[in-house]
């Protein structure tokens, strides 16, 4: 799962765009206006791109604003971007331009859309505890300017949390229970970090600058804990579904499709089976000489559960959890530069780093995620984010994550979030010029195109022989495709049918093969957002769409065909298919 990006938060516009003509040649000078202006909007995600300063305005010392002045011009800003965008006549700008106008558009309509009908700044606490610790995070982690520097921005910014605080407390008029319980864990993981892990980071000559921020920060921070717990009103245990009517709007935006929401379940459930029977084929013999003296039944749930029973006695103890992804992320760097025609190249850059998740984003990155590199700044690090298993945990909860996250599934964890997957993908986007274009479809970029591409990477490497084709990381693999499917099932129907938590366990629990802890988050994150899911299941099928089509192509070579997909950036990939000459 790749970070989500920031820039769609509801915050203050710093300037709005001057006019611009409808003459083609206008349009890029429009869109490096659009990213520079709609970065500004938040300060927080500007700095994660690598946008550091606005119109001579530096952005790393503040936080977003929240305020009702700073909503009213963010909103003036969509609607001046809207009208701009209108300007331009699409059917006389190039082919590369008229994607990038695309982009431009689905992000407004998403914009306007979280503005005058969702609305999260208004039910959502979440907002407001992640925007405080990406802020804080982002410079501590990413080494973008000398570090005194960072740190002086990180005590400015401190100075901003009672500012932002009180300004969540004025917006927010009610919350989903479980939208205040994750708040409350997130700012708690903050508080940690100022407490227990900057501290010791701090130059001694700041020292008397951050210790009275980071205290009054986190009185806010405290404050706002017990303001969750006691004043905001709660909307009840159902209030966090989307519903049909929003559902279908913002899907349509984020999958960038005309197919909807009904259509994508019964392909998903179809897809469910056929899996299934795939898995079931696999795991027989796998089956038959682990349990020899089992008389094999025709029973899918009994033969493939049996076999992961066995397959997930490999797993690495709580302690040695990191030291083997770290180790997972050597063996498929090897294995990608030993593997470019069947893969992609290996770009030359390495700046990735295996860290521990920031408590702060636990909430929705329960098993990791990626962070990549700032755009702007590809030298930077980026980041594999990897959940570590708490060690007040109770021993039921540690080892059914250790059995979900087996050596195998540890490995495909790899691949998805790294190498070749979204780690490989950033860094192929971090080449796309011009600059404005690069940023565009880095920040404002089509999750179906970037998730699917992770899923897709991950099945390919495997196909590839990774592993000596182990067929206990093809069972595993196959596994997580299910996990796909069913992301994209959930979704829909928690957010439009109703689907209750017993239903959704008993889907991921009784047909993909989950464990409780893997599928006990997989609901929360459910509930926590909306159209994420579904981009794994849709976007990898639109990756194996397109590689049918080019497949079809005189010469065709695997490598080749990914290598040109990854420089176009991420792309809605009915685009992307017109841009490679597929449709």
């Amino acid at each position: 799962m790749r970070k989500a990006n920031l820039s769609l938060v509801p915050v203050a516009a710093l300037a709005l765009l001057t006019g611009c003509g409808n003459s083609p040649s206008k349009f890029p000078a429009f869109t490096q206006e659009f990213i520079e202006t709609t970065l500004a909007l938040s300060p927080t995600g500007a700095t994660a791109s690598g946008y550091h300063k606005h119109k001579g305005l530096g952005l790393d010392g503040h936080l977003d604003d929240f305020s009702a002045a700073g909503i009213e011009k963010n909103r003036a800003t969509w609607n001046d971007l809207k009208s701009k965008l209108a300007k331009f006549d699409r059917d006389k700008l190039d082919a590369e331009s008229k994607a990038d106008a695309e982009l431009i558009d689905s992000q407004i309509q998403l914009a306007l859309l979280e503005d005058q009908e969702i609305q999260s700044w208004r039910h959502n606490p979440t907002v407001y505890v992640e925007t405080v610790g990406n802020g804080l995070f982002v410079p501590y982690s990413v080494e973008y300017a000398p570090v005194e520097t960072r740190w002086r921005q990180i005590i400015s910014r401190l100075n901003e949390v009672p500012r932002l605080l009180g300004e969540a407390e004025l917006q927010l008029v009610d919350s989903p229970t479980l939208w205040k319980n994750v708040a409350i864990e997130e700012n708690d993981g903050t508080i940690g970090m100022l407490e227990q892990t900057f501290p010791a980071q701090v130059p001694a000559a700041l020292r008397s600058e951050y210790d009275p921020a980071a205290k009054n920060a986190i009185s806010a921070m405290r404050a706002f804990d017990n303001w969750l717990k006691t004043s905001l009103k709660d909307t009840g245990a159902e209030s966090w579904r989307l519903g049909k009517e929003k559902y279908a709007k913002k899907f349509a935006l984020v999958m960038g499709t005309d197919m909807k929401p009904e259509e994508a379940l019964a392909k998903a459930e179809l897809a469910l089976t056929e899996t299934r029977k795939e898995m079931f084929n696999l795991a027989i013999p796998m089956h038959h000489e682990m349990y020899p003296k089992h008389i094999d039944p025709v029973d899918v749930n009994l033969i493939i559960g049996e076999t992961f029973r066995k397959i997930n006695e490999k797993h690495p103890t709580p302690e040695a959890y990191m030291d083997e992804a770290r180790k997972a992320l050597n063996e498929t760097r090897g294995y990608l530069k030993s593997h470019p025609e069947q893969l992609v190249k290996d770009p030359p850059r390495d700046n990735l780093q295996v860290i521990e998740t920031p408590v702060f984003m636990r909430g929705s990155y329960a098993l990791g995620g990626f962070n990549p590199a700032p755009p702007m700044e590809p030298q930077l690090g980026a980041f594999y984010w990897v959940t570590p298993i708490p060690k007040e945990w109770p021993q039921e909860r540690i080892d059914s994550k250790l059995r979900e996250n087996n050596i195998y599934g540890l490995r495909v964890l790899t691949i998805h979030e790294a190498i070749p997957g979204h780690y490989i993908q950033a860094e192929y986007a971090s080449t796309i010029e011009p600059l404005s274009r690069r940023m565009l479809r880095a920040v404002y970029g089509s999750g179906v195109y970037v998730e699917g591409w992770a899923v897709y990477a991950t099945a390919e490497m495997i196909k590839a022989g990774y592993m000596d084709n182990s067929p206990e990381l093809q069972l595993q693999n196959l596994k997580w495709e299910l996990r796909a499917i069913a992301n994209t099932i959930l979704d829909i129907k928690y957010h439009t049918m109703g689907l209750t938590d017993d239903d959704a366990m008993a889907l991921m629990m009784g047909k993909t093969f989950q464990e409780k802890e893997e599928a006990t988050a997989k609901v929360q994150r459910a509930k926590l957002g909306s159209c994420q899911l579904p981009t794994y299941f849709t976007g990898y099928s639109e990756w194996k769409r397109l590689r049918s089509l080019a497949e079809q192509k005189p010469g065709f070579k695997a490598g080749a065909f990914n290598e040109r997909a990854l420089r176009e950036g991420a792309l809605p990939m009915r685009t992307l298919g017109v841009l490679l000459g597929l449709q």
